[in-house]
């Protein structure tokens, strides 16, 4: 669903990492984590699924010229 919102959990588990080192890493490294969903008025953690999968494809390493022995 493209449209979904996740949760500290659903994005601990997509990307088999603990909450408590995401939480960290926003902290440290806002880079390290996909943007967050601002909600005003709290303080919940949530991320839309979108971004999330966007952020997971800026990070693909390219494979460019990988048979070719270059």
């Amino acid at each position: 669903m493209e449209n979904s919102i996740w949760d500290l959990a659903d994005l601990a588990d997509l990307l088999g990492r603990s909450p408590e080192t995401i939480k960290k890493d926003i902290r440290r490294n806002r880079l390290a984590v996909p943007p967050r969903l601002h909600i005003p008025g709290t303080r919940l953690l949530r991320w839309r699924r979108v971004d999330v999968d966007a952020w997971l494809a800026s990070h693909v390493e390219s494979r460019v010229n990988a048979t070719s022995g270059r």
